[in-house]
């Protein structure tokens, strides 16, 4: 009389145990992706609103200035409009009366028309440098400020912040990545040793 012999591995899984485990990876790489790109999404938006935000903000105090200064000393008005014009990421500032003439303006001060390559001598360079125009109004309107913003460089900060962040995001994944490797093949080893079996001797039978 012979006993069956216990198997000393488990059966091997069905094929589509395998293709179900990569269609798996595959679904959560896609979702990967796409929490990468909604959160890129929404970084270059806080971007922006902090871009108008202070541009806007610089703008205000630029025409409360101008308009106070304009009533009473427009020599000093034009001395402060220099002076708002210092921070790095302002290329411009310009003061237009009511009818759109030029009064006073900051050195290096390009025009509308210069800006958006409208001049035969100028490229456009709309998406590097930002104008942001306010009217000047008391009972009547008084003219306009125009403030003209270098992007790059007023966000420069929050950029090079939000670089470092998505680096480390990126390391963190790595290393996520190869710690799942490796638990994984760990624990590929220990299952497969819960499953092997010693062959036991049975006892020989006499007739």
């Amino acid at each position: 009389m012979k006993h069956s012999e216990l198997p000393l591995y488990p059966k091997l899984s069905p094929i589509y145990n395998k293709i179900m485990q990569l269609a798996i990876a595959i679904l959560l790489i896609i979702v990967l992706l796409y929490l990468w790109a909604l959160g890129n999404e929404r970084y270059q938006q806080t971007l922006n609103e902090h871009f108008h935000y202070i541009s806007q903000q610089y703008l205000n105090q630029a025409s409360i200035g101008v308009a106070a200064l304009i009533e009473k000393d427009k020599k000093s008005a034009s001395a402060y409009i220099n002076e708002l014009a210092t921070q790095p990421w302002v290329k411009d500032i310009s003061y237009y009366d009511e009818t759109g003439q030029v009064i006073y303006r900051s050195q290096q001060q390009n025009s509308i028309n210069d800006l958006f390559g409208l001049s035969l001598t100028e490229s456009n360079t709309s998406s590097r440098f930002i104008p942001f125009v306010q009217e000047l109004r008391s009972d009547k309107l008084d003219g306009y400020i125009r403030l003209t913003v270098e992007r790059k460089l007023l966000i420069k900060q929050l950029i090079a912040a939000g670089a470092g962040q998505y680096r480390f995001l990126g390391l963190m994944l790595l290393m996520a990545g190869i710690v799942g490797f490796f638990l994984t093949r760990g624990f590929n080893r220990f299952s497969r040793q819960g499953y092997r079996y010693k062959k036991v001797a049975t006892p020989k039978t006499r007739l």
